[in-house]
């Protein structure tokens, strides 16, 4: 049935009470009927399967996009046993990482399945009531209880955390979106404006204004290598923050910076322009883009940069490759006709 849905039910003997009745309302062989309308419902989501979290969605949320298992959330909570005792609430609104968890597994696992904006209420068995090991966030030991936890949950927004190389040693978390879909590449240029700050909050670095911002050439070690790396996954007018582990540090070997040091640059990529793709030149343009390409891993070479002078005097071969290749083809072409 659909909401506001009313319709009549017809149920035959041997569908209802049978020959035997349901003395003395419902008499031997009755034929029943039922007057049925659809008010409302609420959907019931089984989260891990063994019936451990279900969840009642009290409102529905916005959009399809729900949070991934880095990411950072906002919500308000209010975490109570099934006799009404309030173990825990938040008396505000509550931003907590989804890697790091908070008050209990159930919360990380449900806000996962939600959408923004969206209202569930929870019913935690015991086993999935555990706090975290030194979380002192509740009023009562919810553990101590022994019995089903309730949680009314509210998610109002989250914050995307991407893990750009995979191994946790470059977090990007997006501020603001950003627009389009297309992002820098490899020999982009970009206009960016950024902070660098040590983990202590001592500013070390700052590039660029609104009015004049910082330019670079991507991945070619203009800019601290996590960042630019990190500035590939970013759109146009997109703002983050992102977070360098002592790896992609330079000087960390001569005591620059501590063997556990991170950094937090704040950043804005105002705009960026892809390098024109090989095959989209003309002649002039390409016999330039070879000269540029062989100049640049000179200059390079002169200067003991030899792994960036490789991958440009490697694009100058790319270059007169694919030349080659199309002239081979061209030709082929008007020898046919």
């Amino acid at each position: 049935m659909k909401k506001g849905e009313r319709a009549i039910f017809t149920v035959p003997p041997e569908m209802a009470y049978g020959e035997i009745g349901s003395p003395p309302t419902v008499p031997p062989n009755a034929t029943l009927i039922f007057d049925i309308e659809m008010v409302s419902w609420y959907s019931i989501r089984d989260i891990t399967g063994d019936g451990g979290i279900l969840k009642k969605i009290m409102r529905e949320g916005e959009g399809w996009a729900t949070p991934k298992d880095a990411d950072e959330v906002l919500v308000k909570y209010v975490a109570s046993t099934e006799d009404g005792i309030i173990v825990s609430k938040s008396d505000e609104e509550l931003e907590f990482s989804l890697t790091d968890g908070y008050l209990c597994p159930a919360m990380s696992k449900a806000v996962k399945t939600m959408r923004k904006g969206e209202k569930a209420e929870l019913s935690v068995k015991f086993s999935y009531c555990s706090r975290y090991p030194g979380d002192a966030h509740c009023n009562n030991d919810i553990t101590a209880t022994n019995s089903k936890l309730t949680i009314d949950l509210e998610l109002l927004s989250w914050k995307n955390v991407i893990d750009v190389m995979g191994d946790k040693k470059i977090l990007k978390k997006v501020i603001k979106m950003g627009d389009g879909f297309d992002r820098p590449t490899e020999g982009s240029l970009a206009k960016v404006i950024y902070i660098g700050r040590k983990d202590e909050g001592t500013i070390f670095e700052c590039k660029g204004t609104p009015e004049e911002p910082f330019e670079y050439i991507c991945l070619e070690e203009q800019i601290n290598e996590g960042l630019d790396r990190a500035v590939m996954t970013m759109r146009k007018g997109e703002q983050a923050t992102v977070k360098v582990s002592s790896e992609f540090l330079h000087g960390t070997e001569n005591g620059k910076w501590p063997p556990t040091a991170s950094v937090l640059y704040e950043i804005m990529l105002i705009n960026f322009a892809k390098e024109k793709s090989f095959w989209k030149m003309d002649t002039q343009e390409k016999l330039e883009a070879c000269q540029s390409k062989k100049s640049d891993g000179n200059a390079l070479f002169k200067a003991g940069r030899f792994e960036l002078a490789s991958k440009k005097y490697e694009k100058e071969c790319n270059f007169h490759k694919d030349n080659s290749r199309r002239l081979h083809f061209s030709n082929r072409h008007m020898l046919h006709h």
